[in-house]
């Protein structure tokens, strides 16, 4: 067990209080049920409205096959979206509680507890007012054939209507997702300057931080799945491509974050594991040739040595990276799941 010292701790400032559980995750945590199965009731219910409303509308008259298969995407990227971005703020609030085991003994730890998975609300509303004028916007103008305008609201027809507020909520949901999907995991990393000591021979009690560095890659790259449904239509490509891009770094940088404070920290312990090897090699050799007993052998020391070089200085083993490199393969999937519902649906509409 290799030994801390303290480190000084950040004052708690008067922006503390600005700090609240934003309105996504205070709604999930007050329905009955897991984000899961709260996501596919929305997912059912709305698309019971959609349906319902184009049916009562006769919208069928005035809209494209392509216009209702963008709806009904939207619609599942809008409740995906809102779902990832409650879910990882459970997570990550589920992680800090569970790291209680080796941070529980610190002043602050009641604070830092209190402040996971809360956010100022202000930033939240930035980042997702902002995402919407710059993404949103873009991507709506870029996506809209020539010479129609995409903003004149009375040419919408009641798909196109849809889609419009289903934009707004999903770009608004997808930013503040990756914003609190980056902060949480800087605010776990963070965590290891909570800890006093660490055995780099059990990682047990981090296995947390590396739960969520997944939960983080598999959120971000379901998020690439339910945009890669959009691939049926040829002018969303482009946009597609970036957003695959940017992702794909993103669910990387989710996955390696959170564990960048313990790596630090498992670094550290295993230098000076090594260093206590050399010392206790030169005692064992002193005392060899002195004739004295040497409290431990030069075997057994050197076993040590040898199996501290073995241990990594990331906490976490070859299937959690077999792991993180299936998760990559899903987009794929999501991309020949939604050729064969282009399919189906022109199928049924013909």
């Amino acid at each position: 067990m290799t030994e801390f010292p303290d480190r000084e701790r950040p004052s708690q400032g008067s922006m503390a209080r600005s700090y609240r559980s934003p309105l996504m995750l205070r709604v999930f945590d007050s329905l009955p049920g897991n984000p899961v199965s709260i996501g596919i009731a929305f997912t059912i219910v709305l698309l019971i409205v959609f349906l319902a409303g184009r049916a009562l509308s006769d919208a069928a008259v005035n809209s494209s096959p392509d216009d209702l298969r963008i709806a009904i995407t939207q619609i599942l990227i809008m409740v995906y979206s809102g779902s990832a971005y409650a879910y990882v703020l459970m997570t990550a609030r589920k992680s800090t509680r569970d790291l209680s085991s080796v941070a529980q003994d610190r002043d602050d730890w009641p604070a830092i507890l209190d402040r996971a998975g809360k956010h100022p609300w202000w930033i939240l509303v930035l980042v997702g007012a902002a995402n919407y004028l710059v993404i949103g916007v873009t991507v709506t103008n870029a996506t809209t054939v020539d010479p129609v305008n995409p903003w004149a609201w009375q040419t919408w027809n009641y798909d196109v209507f849809w889609h419009r507020i289903t934009t707004v909520f999903f770009v608004w949901w997808m930013a503040c997702f990756c914003y609190v999907t980056v902060v949480e995991s800087i605010r776990l990393s963070r965590l290891s300057d909570k800890i006093r000591s660490l055995d780099i021979l059990d990682m047990r009690p981090y296995q947390p931080l590396i739960r969520q560095g997944l939960t983080n890659a598999l959120l971000v790259l379901g998020m690439v799945s339910v945009l890669s449904l959009l691939a049926v239509e040829s002018r969303y490509y482009l946009a597609l491509v970036s957003f695959w891009i940017v992702f794909t770094v993103l669910a990387w940088i989710g996955m390696m974050l959170p564990l960048r404070g313990i790596r630090r920290m498992i670094k550290a312990a295993r230098n000076q594991e090594l260093d206590w090897c050399r010392q206790q090699m030169v005692i064992s050799r002193d005392a060899l040739k002195s004739g004295e007993n040497a409290t431990q052998s030069i075997a057994e020391i050197s076993a040590y040595r040898t199996l501290i070089e073995g241990t990594g200085n990331w906490p976490f083993d070859s299937p959690t990276l077999v792991r993180f490199t299936l998760y990559l393969m899903i987009p794929l999937g999501s991309w020949l799941g939604g050729a064969f519902v282009e399919r189906g649906l022109d199928f049924i509409l013909s």
